[in-house]
């Protein structure tokens, strides 16, 4: 039971001190807090490997493109479920799971090479235990770790360790909508201006991407 209500407090962001960072982030020279985005917490993960596998499957896609690429992983790899839900049918594959696949396998769910290389790279990292996607990680290690990983660069090691290792630093300044956000600034200088954010980088994104 501890671990399961640790779990929900993590997905639910619900230990963070919204008043603390929003002072912090409303007394920047780029004030980012207003009365509809006052409360804004950085979602987690329930499963850190579902989390990560659903940030390779985004991207360079829509959301829903993802959203649909996940179904279908599930549905393929999942563990199949009985339920009283005609709609819960399955449960996300499990990391040795999906490393028990081919890169073709993977494939068949509609994915190009590169990206079934990566999810099965990133399986099979997760299953022998060389790559620890925990929020106790050491998490300059861990995005070193996953950056080594075949087509997981800085925008995909950043989100993971937002989401899933709940680095309230994490920022990924290459990131589209962050840069129309900021003023269509590029990457460099959305940078810059996020140093006045830290050490709550994380908010200041959830702040920005409310904007669009």
């Amino acid at each position: 039971m501890t671990t399961l209500v640790g779990r929900v407090r993590h997905l639910f962001d619900l230990d963070a001190d919204t008043d603390e960072i929003e002072a912090h982030l409303g007394a920047a020279s780029i004030a980012l807090v207003t009365g509809r985005t006052r409360g804004l917490r950085v979602p987690g993960a329930f499963d850190a490997f579902e989390l990560a596998v659903r940030a390779v499957l985004g991207q360079q896609v829509t959301v829903k493109g993802a959203s649909t690429l996940m179904a279908r992983l599930v549905s393929v790899f999942g563990e199949e479920i009985q339920t009283d839900d005609p709609l819960l049918t399955h449960l996300t594959p499990t990391a040795e799971r999906l490393a028990a696949a081919s890169v073709t396998d993977i494939k068949s769910i509609g994915l190009p090479n590169a990206r079934a290389t990566t999810l099965l790279a990133l399986a099979l990292a997760v299953a022998s235990g060389t790559l620890r996607i925990e929020s106790d990680a050491d998490v300059p290690e861990l995005m070193r770790q996953l950056r080594t990983l075949p087509g997981i660069g800085p925008w995909t090691a950043e989100y993971i360790a937002m989401r899933a290792a709940h680095w309230v630093d994490a920022f990924p300044v290459g990131d589209l909508a962050l840069r129309r956000a900021a003023g269509d600034v590029s990457s460099a200088e959305l940078a810059r201006v996020s140093e006045q954010w830290r050490p709550w980088r994380a908010y200041a994104a959830m702040h920005l991407w409310a904007t669009l």
